[in-house]
């Protein structure tokens, strides 16, 4: 099972500025994990342009395996320093990782990366070094399963200055903060707020500086495959179940044909799950034309097709995070919910046309591939890694 790094990040703009004078950029593959936090001189649309640049350059070079020379020495001829103050426009931190565990870590001017392992502060094995006259900071370390990295702007170091922190919060005081946050067990996104709400609340609610914060963990990639449509040939159906039962994480049917295919093929019981109106609770299916569950062995998720998974897609672009779903119980949801939560998903796709669909007639090919490609096009979207097989 492959290891990653999940991450969420979020920005206060300094009050009364409209645009956020930090950047992030961040770059997911199934191999790689780029994440670049660059902060602009002073703040307003000044800083929010050449922060941006900033991290647009910092994260295409260093995705392109650039050397920190080969991106300083484009940095500093693209972005001067300020001729008044004689700082550099904008400061940056680059971390990246591959396959979720061999992290290279490079800083100019920023505050440096909190690790929390084992719910203890890690010390970083930071390396000074002077590149095309600045001085960076660098290191080279392994990740362990449930690590927890944040980067953090100085807006963040300098939150509470002059009253609750004499000399601002600091970054101390910040690690100290999110070591006590992870002890709850919380993901990147609840840490994410956490830590922005403590920001806003020492700023009394008006931020005297962009202040952003990218939130890290590293675990094992979460893997659900839905297996939706009968193949073409009939021959294919014990192929195309296989595939499902072989392929690793939560297994999902989408489709009532498919369904009773695969329950032909497992030689297994389908038993719908459907409850009457005035038997339901709070907690049951309750969502107006939602259609009923199923139940199959070695199944964890069956419903309806289309109807189901465009109802999903539908649920999913209301929502930023898995936190943000409706709590129901129904089929929709708790698809959308599967969708959300996985970062490698699987779509077994089957072809065949379905007599009884006009519409599947006239374009030739199912309509379920119209919902097929709406979906991969919101999960890729999201950063999921999304592949397609046809049967």
């Amino acid at each position: 099972m492959r290891q990653l790094v999940e991450s969420n990040w979020t920005s206060l703009n300094k009050a009364g500025e409209e645009l956020c004078g930090d950047s992030v950029m961040i770059r997911t593959k199934p191999d790689s994990f780029v994440a670049v936090l660059s902060d602009g001189l002073g703040s307003g649309v000044k800083a929010s342009i050449l922060s941006s640049l900033t991290a647009e350059i910092a994260a295409r070079m260093f995705e392109a395996d650039g050397t920190v020379e080969d991106v300083m020495q484009t940095l500093v001829e693209t972005l001067p320093e300020c001729s008044v103050r004689k700082l550099a426009y904008a400061t940056f931190a680059v971390l990246i990782v591959y396959h979720g565990r061999d992290a290279h870590l490079v800083l100019f001017d920023s505050p440096p990366l909190i690790l929390i392992r084992d719910n203890a502060i890690f010390t970083l094995p930071l390396e000074e070094r002077q590149v095309k006259d600045r001085i960076i900071m660098e290191a080279h370390f392994e990740l362990m399963e449930n690590d927890y990295m944040v980067l953090i702007s100085d807006g963040y170091t300098h939150a509470g200055l002059g009253g609750i922190y004499r000399m601002g919060w600091g970054w101390k005081n910040v690690a100290t903060a999110v070591q006590r946050f992870v002890q709850t067990g919380v993901d990147t996104v609840k840490l994410t707020e956490a830590l922005s709400k403590t920001c806003m609340k020492l700023y009394s609610d008006k931020p005297g500086d962009d202040s952003t914060v990218i939130c890290m963990k590293v675990r094992p990639a979460i893997s659900v495959c839905v297996l939706t449509g009968p193949p073409t040939n009939k021959d294919m159906d014990e192929f195309a179940v296989s595939r499902l039962m072989a392929a690793e994480g939560d297994k999902i049917i989408c489709g009532g044909s498919t369904a009773q295919m695969a329950a032909r093929v497992l030689n297994e019981k389908l038993d719908v799950e459907w409850v009457p109106p005035w038997k339901r609770t709070s907690e049951e299916p309750k969502k107006k034309g939602s259609p009923p569950t199923a139940s199959l062995k070695g199944i964890n998720l069956v419903t309806e097709g289309i109807l189901t998974i465009g109802q999903a897609l539908e649920i999913m672009r209301g929502a930023k995070t898995i936190h943000d779903l409706p709590k129901d119980n129904d089929a929709a949801t708790r698809l959308a919910r599967y969708f959300m939560a996985a970062d490698d998903i699987h779509l077994i796709v089957g072809t065949a046309i379905n007599p009884n669909q006009v519409a599947d007639l006239i374009r030739g090919e199912p309509m379920r591939m119209v919902y097929i490609r709406e979906l991969v096009s919101d999960l890729n979207a999201r950063n999921k890694i999304v592949t397609v097989e046809r049967v």
